[in-house]
Formats: structure tokens, C-alpha cells, sequence
């Protein structure tokens, strides 16, 4: 893989990061969780009204969290199978790696999201956020619920401190199985595409499929299956990416702009479309997969997302993860407590966010990919 085309997908995850962080910031404004899921009266549907412009139109695009998971979801299908055709390591090397790659940095974002907690415990979230957001701090911190946190369990008892994990669950789990995915496109690309509809069908006939939290471990697995899909999307672009590149390296122009028009009116299908679970879970997907082919196949892309600012944001994409909502409840209480506006906590939410996530990839994230290089194989050569 070229150097371009991985620092287009690094500006991709980048953008995503900002993407989920933005969505709950949005969704800390009063009356936005209302519109979006809490009111059963509310107008879902494209009015003028501010709060309705920037949710049912494009510009949703710019808070579309759920969606931006999905970006990731299907990078790390890409990224993982080309690291699994690449390397030599051994199943239990491969899983090793992928546990300490995003449970360590997890771990520790846990510890911080305890603390921040614990400092904070006895100070509310003032009636100038969203309901949503207030109630949002977790309440008693015990061992047991910790453990569970630690464990991924997926249960909703043991994603309260960190309400962002629901997608490491899937992550983990899901990446420990890529060899066999990897695996079954190569040698079985049609049954694997057979597959992966299949996996589809509790999405069809149980909405609670698309829940981000879950009552028992058997519900959070399948919940797990309705993702495999999207990385199954992920290793089929990344198993024949040169054919790919081939074929958009000649579009012109017009023809890029339309594909990336289309990959992100189909990723905001939800919002501008249709408002069906399986139907936008699975348009999404594909306005995923439109996105990614066209940052690492087209060249022209790949040139504009190659500037040091969105690889900086690449860079600190999963810390930005893991520790923002923890800043986001933090500042929110020190905002309550000062008496300072939300007009002017939102915009510090985000660069205290963007300052930490860079410590967090200083003294957590680079030492961990450290740390998993130091366990790898060698690369397979020609």
C-alpha cells in the first residue's frame, strides 16, 4: 500500500473522530435529543427550523455520529486485511495484538473516566444542556460494574462510564475473527457475500438488533452479527484494491464528485431518506464503503486528503475516542459549577478534547503501538 493512499484512509479516520465528537456536542444542545429519539411528537422530517435543518438535510454530515462508526467499522476491514495478507503471525499472535491495541488504551481511558467521576460525583449537569446529557454521568461506581467494563461484556450496566465502548465491543470481537473473514473472501468470495446477508436477518425481523446496549451477552452477540458485514465490506475493497484503483483512476472528475456525493447521501440515508433501521444500516454501509474506495482508488482525493492537519487528527482519532465524552461530561459540570454559558463550554469541549487526545497518543496510544510492533512478524516477501 503507497503512502498516499494510507494517509487519505488515516485523514478518513481522522475526520470520523471529529465527526462523533461533534455529534455529542450537538447532541448536549436543549431540544436536540428531543428531535432525534426522546419527544414521540417531534417533526422528523426537513422544516425550517434550525434544529430540523441541520438534522434531516446534508449537513447532518457534520454531527453523523452512528454513521461515522460505520466508517470505522468498514476502514477496519480494509486496514486489518491488508495488515493479515501482509503479516505472517500466528492466530493467537494476530488476536494478542488486536486485545492490547484497543483494550489497553480503553483501560486506561476507564481509569480517567473513573476519576473524572469520582472528582466530580456530588456536581450535576445544569438545566442548560440536554436532557440527554444530564443524565448521562453514571451514579455509583462499583467493582463489579468496572469488571464488566473491563470484560466488554456489552451489557448496559457496564458501559455507563464510557457510553462510547458499545463499538470497541463490536471492534474486538469482530477483528479477532478477520483471519477467517480475510480467509473466506479470498477462497469464497460469492458464499461470503451469502453470508453476510444472512447475518443481516436479525436486523430484519428484531429491532433491538440495533441497539448500542444490551440485557443479556447473548443479545450484545447478536448485535455483533448485523457489523460483521461492514467488515466484511472492508476486506473486499482491501482484497482488490489494485482492480479498483484501477477502474477510478480514470473517472474524471465529475464522475469522482458524484461518487462522493453518493457515498455520502447514502451514509445519511437515515436523516434525508428513509428513517428504516435495516434500510439505513445497510445504505450506510455502503455509503461507507463509496467513501473509503474513493479516498485510497481515486488520486485526486487521495492528494487532498493528504495534509498534515487531517493526518494530525488520524493520528489522534482513537484517543479522541476514547476520552472525549469523559471531557464532555467533565467540562459540562466545571460549566455548571462557574456559571459559564453553554455557548462558550461547547466550543472549549472540543479543544480541551483535542488537547488530551493528543497527550493520550503520547503517553497511552504510541507506547501501545510500541509495544505490538515489538510482537510482530515479518512481513511475507515476494
Amino acid at each position: 500500500m503507497t503512502q498516499d493512499r494510507f494517509n487519505s484512509l488515516h485523514a478518513i479516520r481522522g475526520i470520523a473522530a471529529i465527526v462523533v465528537l461533534t455529534s455529542h456536542l450537538v447532541l448536549a444542545i436543549p431540544g436536540i435529543d428531543l428531535l432525534v429519539w426522546a419527544d414521540p411528537n417531534a417533526t422528523r422530517h426537513f422544516t425550517w427550523r434550525w434544529e430540523n435543518v441541520i438534522t434531516y438535510s446534508p449537513l447532518h454530515i457534520f454531527w453523523s455520529g452512528h454513521e461515522a462508526v460505520l466508517v470505522f467499522f468498514i476502514l477496519s476491514g480494509f486496514v486489518l486485511t491488508l495488515a493479515i495478507l501482509k503479516a505472517r503471525d500466528s492466530f493467537a499472535n494476530y488476536a494478542a495484538k488486536r486485545i492490547v491495541r484497543i483494550w489497553m488504551p480503553f483501560a486506561v481511558a476507564l481509569l480517567l473516566a473513573i476519576i473524572a467521576s469520582k472528582a466530580l460525583f456530588v456536581q450535576p449537569i445544569g438545566d442548560g444542556y440536554s436532557e440527554w446529557l444530564q443524565h448521562m454521568p453514571p451514579g455509583a461506581i462499583s467493582i463489579k460494574s468496572v469488571v464488566g467494563h473491563l470484560l466488554m461484556t456489552g451489557l448496559t450496566q457496564h458501559m455507563t462510564l464510557s457510553p462510547i465502548m458499545w463499538s470497541l465491543v463490536h471492534e474486538i470481537r469482530i477483528s479477532i475473527a478477520m483471519p477467517f473473514i480475510v480467509w473466506g473472501v479470498l477462497k469464497f468470495p460469492k458464499a461470503m457475500v451469502t453470508l453476510s446477508l444472512v447475518l443481516l436477518v436479525p436486523g430484519a425481523i428484531w429491532p433491538e438488533a440495533f441497539s448500542l446496549t444490551a440485557s443479556s451477552v447473548t443479545q450484545s452477540l447478536l448485535q455483533t452479527s448485523i457489523y460483521i458485514p461492514i467488515f466484511v465490506g472492508g476486506a473486499f475493497l482491501a482484497v482488490y484494491r489494485d482492480t479498483l484503483k484501477t477502474a477510478v483512476a480514470k473517472y474524471p472528475t465529475v464522475v469522482v464528485a458524484l461518487m462522493w456525493a453518493m457515498g455520502i447521501l447514502l451514509l445519511e440515508a437515515r436523516w434525508i431518506i428513509y428513517d428504516g433501521l435495516l434500510f439505513s444500516h445497510i445504505s450506510s454501509g455502503v455509503g461507507a464503503g463509496l467513501i473509503i474506495l474513493m479516498a485510497f482508488a481515486s488520486p485526486g482525493s487521495s492528494r487532498f486528503l493528504d495534509k498534515p492537519p487531517l493526518i494530525w487528527l488520524g493520528d489522534i482519532s482513537y484517543p479522541l475516542y476514547l476520552t472525549h465524552f469523559t471531557v464532555l461530561i467533565a467540562v459540562a459540570k466545571i460549566g455548571t459549577l462557574i456559571g459559564a454559558p453553554v455557548w462558550i463550554v461547547l466550543p472549549m469541549v472540543l479543544a480541551v478534547s483535542l488537547l488530551v487526545a493528543d497527550i493520550f497518543r503520547r503517553m497511552v496510544d504510541s507506547p501501545v503501538q510500541n509495544l505490538n510492533k515489538m510482537f510482530s512478524a515479518k512481513p511475507r516477501t515476494a
